[in-house]
C-alpha cells in the first residue's frame, strides 16, 4: 500500500464493518494535482475511486483515504474567485441572520473557511469571526483580507485552545467539510467543545439524492470521501449529542443541503423540513443497496 494512502474498514458514521462496494471507477491522480508542461512525461501516482455502501446505516462513502496534507495544505480552490459562490455565501449569511435574530452580532467560527468569503459577510453584519483552514496560502490570504484565520485542521485539541482564548461561539459553520474529512466524529467533538449550549451548528454538503438524480458521477473524486443523505447523518448527530433541526436544499455543487443542528435539548424546535426529507429519501430508496447498483450501471452505460 502506498505510504500516502490508508484504507479504513468501518463506516465513518456508524462504525459498522458491513460495507459493500457499489461503484468502482478508474483509479486517477488527485483532482487538483495539476502539472506543468515540463512534467507531462512524469508518471503521476493514481489512487482508487471506489464507493461503498454501509448495510447498517446506509451511508455512502469511499474507504481509500489519501493523506489530507497532500490534498489540502496546498489547496488551489478559492471561494472568492467565483461570483456564483460569492453570491451563494452572501445569501447564506443573510438567511442565517434572518432566521436566528437572537444571535445577531455574536461570534461565528467557520471550519474549513477557505479565503473567508462566508465569514466576510458575517463580519460586515457586525459579527466577530474566526476561520480555521489547513491550506497555508489561502489562510494567509484570508488574514491579509482581514478575516482572522487559524492555519490547521480542526481537532479537539485546537478547539480547546480556541475556546480558552476566544470563548464559545454561537454559530459554527462547516461547508463541504463533512464530505472532505475522514474524522467526522472529531469534527462533531470540536463543534461540541466550541459551541455555546444554545448555539447552532450548520453544515452544507453535496446531497446524495442530487448525485443520483442528476447522474453527477464526476463529483466522485478523492477529496469527496462521503456522499451524504440525511437519515445516516441524523443518526450520527444523535449519537454525538446533536440533533438536526432544519434542512434546506440549495443549488451549489450541483445540488447540496444546508443542515442546521443544535446540541440535544437546545432551544429550537425541529422543523417539518427534517421529516419531509427523510420521507423523500425513503421513497427514493436511498437506504437500499440496489439503488447504487443501478447508478453504477448507468455510469457504465454513459461511458
Amino acid at each position: 500500500m502506498k505510504e500516502s494512502l490508508n484504507k479504513r474498514n468501518d463506516c465513518r458514521l456508524c462504525g459498522d464493518k458491513k460495507l459493500k462496494s457499489v461503484i468502482s471507477l478508474t483509479s486517477t491522480p488527485p483532482a487538483n494535482a495539476f502539472i506543468t508542461k515540463e512534467q507531462i512525461s512524469n508518471k503521476q501516482e493514481c489512487f482508487p475511486l471506489e464507493v461503498f455502501f454501509c448495510e447498517n446505516c446506509s451511508h455512502v462513502q469511499m474507504l481509500d483515504i489519501i493523506d489530507p496534507k497532500i490534498l489540502f495544505e496546498n489547496y488551489v480552490y478559492i471561494s472568492g474567485t467565483s461570483p456564483v459562490f460569492i453570491n451563494h455565501f452572501q445569501d447564506y449569511a443573510n438567511n442565517v441572520i434572518k432566521k436566528f435574530p437572537e444571535l445577531q452580532k455574536k461570534f461565528v467560527i467557520d471550519f474549513g473557511s477557505n479565503d473567508g468569503t462566508l465569514l466576510r459577510f458575517f463580519k460586515e453584519a457586525g459579527f466577530s469571526v474566526l476561520g480555521i483552514d489547513p491550506a497555508k496560502d489561502i489562510a494567509r490570504r484570508a488574514n491579509e483580507l482581514g478575516i482572522e484565520t487559524v492555519t490547521g485542521f480542526i481537532s479537539s485539541e485546537l478547539a480547546k485552545e480556541i475556546r480558552k482564548e476566544k470563548g464559545h461561539a454561537q454559530i459554527i459553520t462547516a461547508n463541504n467539510v463533512f464530505a472532505h474529512s475522514d474524522d467526522l466524529k472529531g469534527i462533531a467533538d470540536s463543534a461540541s467543545i466550541l459551541l455555546e449550549d444554545s448555539g447552532i451548528f450548520i453544515i452544507e454538503l453535496s446531497y446524495l439524492l442530487d448525485v443520483l438524480e442528476k447522474n453527477l458521477f464526476d463529483t466522485i473524486y478523492h477529496e469527496h470521501l462521503a456522499y451524504h443523505s440525511i437519515k445516516p447523518l441524523s443518526n450520527f448527530f444523535l449519537k454525538n449529542d446533536f440533533e438536526i433541526i432544519d434542512i434546506l436544499r440549495v443549488n451549489s455543487h450541483g445540488g447540496s443541503v444546508r443542515v442546521i443542528a443544535q446540541k440535544r435539548g437546545g432551544p429550537y424546535p425541529v422543523s417539518r423540513s427534517v421529516s419531509d426529507i427523510l420521507k423523500l429519501e425513503t421513497e427514493m430508496k436511498l437506504d437500499k443497496i440496489e439503488t447504487y447498483h443501478i447508478f453504477s450501471e448507468n455510469i457504465k452505460k454513459r461511458k
